[in-house]
């Protein structure tokens, strides 16, 4: 069996005219500390480093906390989730969009690449 190394290219995901490279990692430093912690998929963080689709309508990730603007599809106890909001919209692997209009820029500022 082949180990997986901290830094390969896990996928390359294009979704609204952005492009995101997914590599193996680790989310915290004592994850690489277990002999039996195979590094993971690293997803962005779009809240400390948001990014937006052309009309302005920002990535999030589906295991990403909602927003103040976020509501939940059903009566759910615990964290709530972007996947569990009505406005996240489905993209590719955990990597959506927002689709709350509140959370939509009104300018250009956010267009010009990743």
């Amino acid at each position: 069996m082949e180990h997986i190394k901290e830094g390969a290219l896990f996928k390359r995901i294009e979704l609204h005219g952005r492009v995101f490279h997914i590599y193996y990692g680790y989310y915290a430093d004592f994850e690489r500390e277990s002999e039996f912690n195979e590094p993971i998929p690293i997803y962005p963080d779009f809240r400390r480093s948001p990014v937006y689709t052309d009309d302005g309508r920002p990535f999030v990730t589906r295991m990403q906390d909602q927003c103040k603007n976020g509501r939940r599809k059903h009566s759910q106890e615990g964290e709530a989730f972007c996947i569990d909001c009505p406005y996240f919209i489905h993209g590719d692997e955990l990597i959506g969009i927002c689709g709350h209009a509140d959370n939509q820029l009104n300018d250009n500022s956010h267009i010009g690449g990743c």
